[in-house]
């Protein structure tokens, strides 16, 4: 599988309001396709007053300026024409300030009132998140509720079960409308408050006996639908929730991919890369998939964090060589830059795609001006076509190797050789194995590899005799030996 984050609003425009749509999308699946893309994450497209949809009203009804229930059926439909399938992001923690749900729980209507965490006399109303410190609780009249994403965000109360049946409605819901299945946002804070001594806290059982449920709810609708977890934090704590979903976001991974070519550090890369992605160093069976990403809408975009297209480039060609499943953040595969000012403010991450070079034009998204990706600024899908060097190009050939040995996807990886500039690794299962050769310092690099021996280069290697020569963050690829 490759997956594509999608960001439906930034994407493709079909009706001229400036936003992006289902039907934009529906035009845009053989853009995608011809990337080599086979499944995509939509990020939220349920009714929601923001702008990222992370803050549902209504969790049955999709945005209005996105399209009707039939225009999504009719997308999905096409996607699956194409063997493309589509993931929703659905985001089940809290609700937004405005949704029906919380406004009647204000009124003290039933059940309403008890799917949300009210203060007593025991809250430390003053409590600040362990991140950002923020403040986690929120007036509204003489009320005080819990809410850890923000004031405009109250979490849900799960100790509740009626909220569990809720939630399987919604499940089934957009199961029921075509999707592929879900990505399960902020996965671990389903229970993250300690209702008996009120405090935070994680309580990482009671998230991983709620999704268990949830994950056998959905396999009984949609055998075969694919569960995506999020659960950002260190190794330790991700690994408490090793085999429950099918595919988990492994965060640690994206840091060390990008440290360790800022840092020009391949010893760094191997040392870190052994401990984020263990179950890929051994003989047992991997329990849940490593989701292989460099950004997503909640960080800096890749080209503005490496400020080098080199190097940006260099760390999509490890993504998309190493075993799991990779994830491309749209606007990945052309080079878009954007700086992420704070978690709470998204949106220069966010930017729309620009399909032709002078940035306006028929489908261009335009809900927000370009203050990144500005017109002729070379990242446009228009003029990444006709270049053969350019990114969008570089990631067709590279995503073509990768779907030619699907194989690699659960595979082992064995460390042959490194230094301070280069990683030898073997990437193999029972009957195919593959030599990769990194080369992290920026200058070219020799190594002894014939030339009959190579498969797959990133960048133009020359070889003289039993010698080949590697650029600068470029990767080699040759025949391994079982």
């Amino acid at each position: 599988m490759i997956f594509y984050e999608l960001y439906l609003r930034s994407f493709y425009d079909s009706n001229g309001d400036g936003i992006g749509d289902f039907k934009g999308l529906e035009k845009k699946l053989d853009y995608l396709q011809n990337i080599g893309i086979d499944s995509i994450w939509l990020l939220p497209i349920m009714k929601s007053p923001a702008f990222h949809g992370y803050t549902i009203t209504d969790f049955y009804k999709t945005n209005s300026l996105y399209g009707n229930i039939d225009e999504l059926k009719q997308l999905l439909n096409e996607a699956h024409k194409r063997n493309i399938k589509i993931v929703l992001d659905l985001p089940i923690n809290h609700v937004s300030v405005s949704s029906e749900w919380f406004q009647k729980a204000l009124n003290d209507e039933k059940p309403y009132k008890n799917w949300f965490i009210w203060s007593n006399n025991k809250t430390n109303t003053d409590e600040r998140r362990h991140w950002g410190n923020d403040k986690i609780w929120h007036k509204i009249n003489d009320k005080y509720f819990y809410g850890l994403f923000g004031p405009g965000s109250p979490d849900l109360n799960f100790e509740n079960k009626e909220l569990w049946d809720e939630i399987k409605k919604i499940l089934k819901h957009w199961l029921n409308i075509g999707f592929d299945g879900f990505r399960l946002d902020a996965a671990k804070h389903i229970f993250d408050y300690d209702k008996k001594n009120m405090k935070f806290k994680y309580q990482h059982d009671k998230n991983i006996n709620f999704w268990i449920e949830m994950l056998e709810y959905i396999k009984s609708i949609k055998k075969d639908a694919i569960i995506i977890s999020e659960v950002w934090d260190e190794k330790e704590i991700v690994k408490k929730y090793d085999g429950i979903f099918e595919i988990g976001f492994n965060f640690p991974l994206s840091y060390i991919i990008k440290d360790s070519i800022k840092l020009n550090d391949a010893e760094k890369f191997v040392k870190d890369l052994k401990e984020v992605m263990p179950a890929y160093f051994k003989k047992k069976s991997i329990k849940t998939k490593s989701g292989n990403f460099l950004t997503n809408h909640d960080m800096t975009r890749l080209r503005s964090e490496l400020k080098s297209i080199k190097k940006s480039n260099f760390a999509l060609n490890i993504l998309l060589t190493l075993p799991g499943i990779p994830f491309i953040y749209y606007g990945e595969e052309l080079s878009m830059r954007g700086k992420l000012k704070n978690v709470n403010f998204t949106e220069d991450g966010e930017e729309p795609i620009q399909w032709s070079e002078i940035g306006f034009g028929p489908g261009q998204t335009e809900w927000k001006g370009y203050k990144f990706n500005t017109p002729y600024s070379k990242i446009s899908v228009e003029e990444q076509h006709k270049n053969p060097k350019s990114t969008l190009n570089r990631v067709k050939k590279l995503i073509k190797f990768r779907k030619e040995n699907s194989w690699i996807e659960n595979s082992k990886i064995n460390i042959l050789e490194n230094d301070k500039n280069m990683v030898k690794l073997s990437i193999n299962n029972e009957i195919n194995s593959i030599i990769i050769h990194y080369n992290f310092k920026s200058s070219k690099t020799k190594i002894n590899i014939n030339e009959d021996k190579i498969l797959y280069y990133s960048d133009n290697v020359k070889c003289t005799e039993n010698k080949t020569e590697i650029p600068g963050y470029s990767i080699l690829i040759t025949k391994g030996d079982l």
